[in-house]
């Protein structure tokens, strides 16, 4: 663990820099960052929603069941949720106290604040999105990076705060690996080939979302359908066709929210046959038609 933590400390030593981003006169700090010490839902425009950004989020009261790419978490006080760009993020219930302290940094940010860590520790938080905290180092953390980025953040006389702000990015994913390490020799461990096979099955159904078919991505992980399905089961508690018609379904969605693009050009770019067949496969999963979805979200 110790090596990994030197490794991080030299390439800090030898890359101290004002980031380019801040120095260019058109960026701001209020463009690619936010932040809030208690918000009553998850920041996101509408559920669901594609990430454009990272977002870390510690829940404070309630509770809420929530779903990134496709996979269910139920959050509760202490929970700390670290989102990544492109990930799928929905909320499905909360309760009515539910409270959460987030910050969140535009994909403009992403490469500069976290490529200096080791590409296991990224797989390890994109894989484990829930860590809970106990209670005096989830106090710790409000006070240390939550309370002191919002004051910054606000403090528009303070010429500096853009480049204080990325520097607390820093600290607090340096403090995150951290916490997240000790005990956990992540670097060391061998990946299962279950757990590959399940990653790669996520990343192909996210490449390929004109196809649907089961038959498809056991070829291209050179299994059989049934296999996979098993696989795919064991780990997520659902089947390979369940998460594929879920992650279609969500495309839609994002689709019919977001564009005012007529259901037959839809259908064409995401490889339906026709119009009909996308809204009976559309009703089939959600029990409603497109056209009422996408009023209801206007």
């Amino acid at each position: 663990m110790g090596y990994f933590c030197i490794q991080i400390e030299n390439r800090l030593r030898m890359q101290q820099r004002t980031p380019d981003i801040f120095i260019a006169e058109s960026m701001s700090i209020d463009d690619v960052f936010d932040i809030s010490l208690a918000h009553p839902t998850l920041p996101i425009a509408f559920s669901p929603s594609k990430m454009g950004g990272c977002l870390v989020g510690l829940c404070l009261e309630g509770s809420a069941d929530i779903e990134i790419d496709m996979l269910s978490y139920r959050i509760a006080p202490n929970d700390i949720i670290v989102v990544f760009p492109g990930q799928i993020l929905s909320c499905n219930e909360k309760s009515d106290d539910f409270s959460l302290a987030y910050f969140s940094f535009s994909n403009l940010l992403v490469d500069e604040i976290l490529y200096r860590f080791p590409t296991a520790f990224i797989g390890f938080l994109r894989e484990n999105v829930t860590y809970t905290l106990p209670e005096s180092e989830k106090e710790a953390m409000l006070a240390e990076y939550f309370v002191i980025m919002h004051r910054k953040f606000f403090d528009t006389t303070n010429v500096c705060r853009s480049e204080i702000i990325f520097n607390l990015l820093h600290n607090f994913y340096l403090d995150l690996y951290s916490k997240v390490i000790v005990g956990k020799p992540i670097h060391s461990r061998l990946r299962k080939r279950k757990k590959e096979l399940q990653e790669e099955f996520f990343r192909l159904i996210k490449v390929h979302n004109t196809i649907r078919e089961v038959a498809f991505y056991a070829d291209k992980l050179c299994i059989t359908p049934k296999y996979l399905s098993i696989v795919i089961k064991e780990s997520t508690g659902k089947s390979a066709k369940e998460l594929i018609d879920k992650l279609a379904i969500t495309e839609l969605k994002l689709r019919l929210k977001t564009k005012s693009t007529p259901l037959k050009e839809i259908a064409a770019q995401l490889g339906y046959p026709c119009e009909a067949f996308l809204c009976k496969y559309f009703k089939k999963h959600t029990g409603i038609t497109p056209s009422y979805f996408r009023n209801a979200s206007r």
